[in-house]
């Protein structure tokens, strides 16, 4: 399936998104891909404002007709990866990959862009149209930073889009969340304080590690017994370090995890119950629990009027096999911020060769993508960003 329209600058999206592959960065530290967005915005002639949250960008593009303010996000951040794949633009940092396609995303923000510059919306069209090129997505709440700045304070945005990338759709595919699109998350470390001791004498020690071993097991009760059966939540242990010998009891052991929610009253009675379940601990086995808790994403909401309108729109463009209705994502997103704020929605944009079985998804060392989707993502998202800044009346305004 191809879309029912092209680019004519597929070279120049893939050769940006190949040099956005080969210096993938950590939050608040994407130097290189700010200073190359920047580069790419003077050489389109757009205005644009960086430094926004440390390392964001903001572009503008305004129409000569008066219209909706709407605003398009990208967000710039990788994962502390090692890249696996043999490719000749392969990550040229050591230890981080655009595993998650934000490469992929700057790309089809910037194509988006030229895509509306050569369809002449800034004479034809109306409105105004704010493109975010956002820090921190995997780790730092870029978003909420940016906000925090009071840049976009004044800007009266009607509706906030954004696409991901997803490989378990195949290219031309598109998925649209209902209204909960992405889980609130919370990390957690958590010291165990115990006695160590002698191996062969636990009665006189008090095992950090048994300690943590009962707390792994029985934290999982906290999704099977205490939210219903018909809601979802995930609690994930990630890390567990204790001991240094086969016969010495460690005075310490720490845990990593992370809980993850589908709506704010889980979330609250779940980190409730975990923290008793804590005490419940320390008073079985006589050890000490120090509690170390993130803030974490909030639920990730779509708006229901600007959803209907991109799922009336895909169908319209796409056809109806190819919009997929996408059950809600435990994974975390930061975009969550931006949709408290505006209005807003999250497509899921299929990027998966058609003829190759579904192998490695996000947050894979091995994940690749097809580069078509470039050029479907930027027609995808050009259109759609003129047809709701031309009808805004029929995307629930």
């Amino acid at each position: 399936m191809s879309y029912p329209f092209k680019t004519s600058f597929y070279d120049w999206l893939v050769t940006l998104r190949r040099q956005l592959h080969q210096i993938p960065e950590k939050a608040y530290a994407e130097k290189k891909t700010a200073a190359l967005i920047c580069k790419t915005l003077d050489a389109l002639g757009v205005s644009y404002q960086d430094g926004i949250g440390k390392t964001g960008v903001v572009a503008r593009l305004r129409a000569k007709q008066d219209g909706p303010v709407i605003a398009f996000r990208a967000d710039m951040d990788a994962l502390p990866i090692t890249e696996a794949n043999d490719l000749p633009y392969a990550s040229r940092h050591s230890g981080w990959m655009h595993a998650c396609g934000h490469d992929a995303h700057v790309s089809i923000a910037l194509g988006v862009i030229r895509w509306l510059q050569e369809k002449e919306w800034q004479e034809k069209g109306a409105g105004e149209i704010l493109f975010i090129f956002q820090p921190a997505e995997e780790d730092g709440a870029g978003a909420d930073a940016m906000l925090e700045t009071g840049f976009f304070d004044d800007e009266p945005v009607q509706a906030i889009f954004a696409g991901h990338m997803d490989p378990e759709l195949h290219l031309g595919h598109v998925g649209i969340p209902p209204r909960v699109s992405h889980a609130a998350t919370n990390a957690f470390i958590l010291d165990i304080r115990g006695k160590g001791g002698h191996g062969a004498h636990p009665d006189q020690c008090c095992d950090p590690i048994v300690a943590g071993a009962h707390l792994v097991t029985q934290v999982q009760t906290l999704i099977s017994r205490e939210i219903s059966p018909i809601d979802s939540g995930v609690v994930t242990i990630g890390s567990f370090q204790a001991g240094s010998a086969t016969n010495i009891i460690p005075e310490t052991a720490r845990i990593k995890g992370t809980i993850r929610t589908l709506s704010q009253p889980n979330r609250e009675k779940i980190l409730r119950r975990f923290q008793e379940m804590l005490k419940g601990i320390e008073i079985s086995f006589g050890a000490e629990i120090d509690l170390g808790m993130g803030d974490g994403y909030p639920v990730l909401e779509n708006d229901p009027g600007v959803t209907a309108y991109g799922r009336e729109f895909a169908r319209r463009v796409l056809g109806e096999a190819y919009v997929h209705m996408r059950p809600p994502c435990m994974g975390g997103e930061d975009f969550s911020y931006f949709c408290r704020r505006w209005k807003g929605a999250m497509f899921h944009i299929g990027c998966r060769n058609p003829e190759e079985e579904f192998r490695f998804g996000l947050h894979s060392q091995f994940f690749k993508l097809d580069e078509r989707v470039l050029d479907a993502g930027t027609a995808f998202f050009g259109e759609m960003l003129m047809d709701y800044s031309s009808h805004s009346e029929s995307a629930g305004e």
